[in-house]
């Protein structure tokens, strides 16, 4: 079954982020877990877990292309929720374990260096949105890390990048 070029960028973020799983030499934050939610959610905020979403798309005009078909560009907010519950034992600030989790996440998302940012050769560019603190209930606080990438497909096709 083919698959859409939107899709294809996240299926590449996700790879990315599980890389970090059990991988605690080059991420001090033992990730537990990345997880793509269901429609109904399908999951329960643990510690130490990563869950992606897709947030809103809007069309970048100024990198669309004219043709036959057009070239559309289109800019996609992924959110990656990093979530973190700390013992009652834990010295170290949540700010601080927080931040050591979002500087994970970029060093992860942003290798390779040199082509990060095209996700497989799918995406135009990819820059990072806020950083938003959260707390949820059950003591589960974290960080939701917005990831902007921007793509072009055909007009009428989006299985064709342009």
């Amino acid at each position: 079954m083919p698959v859409s070029i939107l899709e294809s960028i996240a299926l590449e973020l996700e790879s990315r982020l599980r890389s970090m799983v059990g991988d605690s030499v080059n991420y001090p934050i033992d990730v537990i877990e990345v997880i793509r939610p269901t429609q109904y959610g399908n999951f329960t905020p643990i510690d130490r877990q990563i869950v992606l979403t897709q947030g809103a798309e809007q069309m970048v005009p100024e990198l669309s292309c004219p043709g036959s078909p057009p070239a559309v560009a289109n800019e996609r907010v992924f959110n990656i929720r990093c979530h973190l519950q700390t013992s009652e034992r834990e010295t170290d600030g949540i700010d601080s374990i927080l931040n050591q989790f979002a500087a994970d996440v970029v060093k992860c998302v942003c290798t390779p260096a040199s082509s990060w940012h095209t996700f497989g050769g799918y995406a135009i560019k990819a820059d990072w949105g806020p950083f938003l603190p959260f707390v949820s209930t059950g003591g589960i606080d974290g960080i939701n890390m917005q990831l902007r990438i921007t793509y072009r497909v055909s007009e009428n096709d989006p299985y064709t990048q342009r």
